[in-house]
């Protein structure tokens, strides 16, 4: 009795001499839905957009601009009503917008290519074909020409006024392989119709189907969902991992927040959910 006693004083001491260091386990992502759970936060229930494939909040308009898998870019207000829309021939897959000048930024998958896109004249000014080459490898982001192309997926702009061009695009690759890259746009320095987009780096990110991004000006974070694993993960710049979050929504492949704090998930399956974001 009393060498058992013994111990567990030992196993005490021990325990209060070594404290287990303390893990979350709230892996859940913090949301809320607007209504009923799972249904009442869908702001496009009549599925008028088909295939939505990506999502950006437009700061200016205070409006929502989703792309689709049928080569539409559609213009709606944040409780799903739609404003306008633009027929562009093309798998469209990723946009993000430049705050300061108001122009939409789509990549084409398959040809991987971005198109600057005016709003206001629902025009495409430019073109900017990515240039696949890194690191001595000029098919990096390999061209699938036999099977289905799963290439570039997402894209964001992450505004700089140190950088030359006025910041900075951030794309995903759906796979072959999958990463995250840092892309150089000459949005300034080239007047050009036509102007290359260069890999700068590749971030050493580990996620699979890097399917929509969104960067966050206040904690300076890019956050990306992996269709495939069904993650949201939060990381710097330089890539490295900072929260990573069980996400809701099914085939999620564009993801953006508005200035109220409300977060907008575009599901390839159709739908658009609409969520309090509580972190």
């Amino acid at each position: 009795m009393k060498t058992k006693t013994v111990c567990l004083l030992i196993l005490l001491i021990l325990g209060i001499a070594c404290p287990k260091e303390k893990f979350s386990t709230n892996i859940r992502f913090p949301y809320k839905w607007l209504d009923e759970q799972g249904f009442g936060s869908d702001i496009d229930l009549e599925r008028r957009i088909k295939e939505p494939s990506g999502i950006c909040f437009h700061p200016s308009r205070k409006t929502l601009f989703v792309v689709s898998d049928e080569g539409m870019i559609l213009e709606i207000k944040t409780d799903g009503m739609l404003v306008s829309g633009i027929q562009i021939p093309g798998d469209l897959e990723g946009i993000t917008v430049n705050p300061q000048t108001g122009f939409l930024y789509v990549i084409v998958e398959g040809e991987d290519v971005i198109l600057e896109v005016d709003p206001v004249d629902q025009d495409v000014t430019r073109e900017f074909p990515i240039n696949r080459l890194w690191k001595g490898d000029p098919n990096y982001i390999q061209k699938q020409q036999e099977t289905y192309d799963q290439g570039v997926e997402s894209l964001e702009f992450v505004r700089d006024e140190a950088h030359p061009e006025g910041g900075a695009f951030y794309a995903g690759n759906q796979w072959d392989p999958p990463c995250v890259f840092e892309l150089y746009i000459p949005l300034n320095t080239s007047h050009e119709k036509t102007a290359e987009a260069k890999i700068m780096r590749v971030l050493p990110l580990k996620l699979d189907d890097p399917a929509g991004m969104y960067y966050d000006p206040e904690t300076k974070l890019l956050n990306v969902v992996s269709d495939a694993d069904n993650i949201l993960v939060e990381i710097t710049l330089e890539g490295k991992v900072v929260k990573e979050y069980a996400f809701l929504g099914d085939n999620q492949e564009g993801i953006t927040r508005d200035d109220q704090g409300f977060l907008y998930i575009a599901q390839d399956s159709g739908g658009i959910l609409k969520v309090r974001d509580l972190r």
